[in-house]
């Protein structure tokens, strides 16, 4: 179950459901995921991608295939891109050498290297 449910019963706006229930320490590694319309702090994990952090916290990212080749779960790395493995092959394929330059990856595809800050947008073509 949601924790965020858990707590208040009902479904909250997502602004004060992070400010109320996502509240972290100055210093602490968080990870701030921006959906179509959900935005959530949540504590990042090694290994695991852009895209299943915000599939396990309820986080309204959009994708399809989870290979790589959609790029629905398209998204612009604002801070942290260096906190993340390199890119993948898929990605190299589907994206643009300037789409790289302005920090977009596959949500899928780039996963958490180390902890630490990192805040991406779910900012697919359409």
């Amino acid at each position: 179950m949601n924790p965020f449910r858990k707590f208040f019963g009902k479904k909250k706006p997502a602004a004060e459901a992070v400010e109320t229930m996502e509240r972290t320490t100055p210093g602490e590694a968080t990870m701030l995921l921006k959906g179509r319309t959900i935005e959530k702090t949540v504590v990042p994990e090694p290994g695991k991608t852009i895209l299943q952090h915000a599939k396990d916290h309820e986080i309204d990212w959009q994708h399809m295939c989870r290979r790589g080749t959609c790029a629905r779960c398209r998204c612009q790395v604002i801070e942290g891109a260096e906190l993340l493995e390199e890119p993948t092959e898929a990605e190299l394929r589907r994206l643009d050498p300037e789409e790289f330059d302005e920090g977009f990856r596959l949500g899928c595809q780039a996963v958490v290297k180390e902890q630490g800050k990192i805040v991406a947008r779910n900012k697919t073509y359409f």
